[in-house]
């Protein structure tokens, strides 16, 4: 089983052993403290921080969606499913087999995501230099609630695209609507998403990461309930 959320000692230990990495490679992939760090985490001594649980929950989702695509690869390539699309012609509906075309999609879309995985294990350099890369994520209300137990606002540092942040968003806020980006112009725009460099700075003996320089802000609503899944 791959975990959703890392947000407890006994998640921590399964996400590092799902992702293949000692004490000493979580260390290398997060950057901080070191093997007794990390250890700590796990024994519940020491809180697990904020940025380790967003960069391991992205990890995360990249392994499930990779493990998803390795499912369907292997049903279609021994045949033991098909997959096929209906056309209209002048002769009415033709059923077309799209088997091979999609063989080779979702080969692109694992080698995407073992792309992913590595960058996200190659986190920013710690000279506090940004990374082309990896990018820090900020969603924000544009009008805050300020009620009580209510969040206004949201970060996730990662190598990942706007869409797939505002996916994380979703998840870690239980919005019950999906979140779009939208023209800057909209008037039912309820958000800001910003993409930010990620800075990695030295914190005493540990090391911290941090938002940066403003890349780009997108406008964000509350997307349609007839609007599919891949408007996104």
């Amino acid at each position: 089983m791959i975990p959703t959320l890392v947000r407890t000692k006994d998640a921590l230990k399964a996400a590092r052993q799902v992702l293949g990495l000692s004490a000493e490679g979580l260390v290398a992939m997060v950057r901080m403290g070191d093997g007794r760090t990390v250890r700590r985490w796990e024994s519940g001594e020491s809180e697990i921080p904020g940025p380790v649980t967003v960069i391991l929950e992205t990890a995360l989702d990249f392994l499930r969606q990779k493990e998803e695509i390795r499912v369907q690869l292997e049903m279609l390539e021994s045949g033991a499913m098909r997959s096929g699309a209906m056309t209209m012609s002048w002769g009415g509906v033709q059923s077309e087999d799209t088997t091979a075309k999609d063989i080779v999609r979702l080969k692109e879309a694992e080698a995407s995501l073992e792309s992913a995985l590595a960058i996200l294990t190659r986190q920013p350099p710690i000279d506090g230099s940004p990374s082309a890369q990896v990018h820090w994520y900020n969603l924000r209300r544009l009008t805050y609630e300020h009620k009580p137990g209510q969040r206004d606002e949201w970060s996730l540092p990662g190598e990942t695209s706007p869409e797939r942040a505002l996916a994380y968003f979703e998840k870690d806020g239980r919005f019950g609507h999906r979140l779009a980006i939208c023209d800057d112009a909209d008037r039912s725009a309820e958000f800001l998403l910003e993409q930010r460099e990620v800075l990695r700075t030295q914190f005493g003996a540990s090391q911290r990461l941090r938002a940066g320089d403003l890349v780009k802000t997108f406008a964000v609503r509350h997307a349609q309930a007839e609007e599919s899944p891949g408007a996104m």
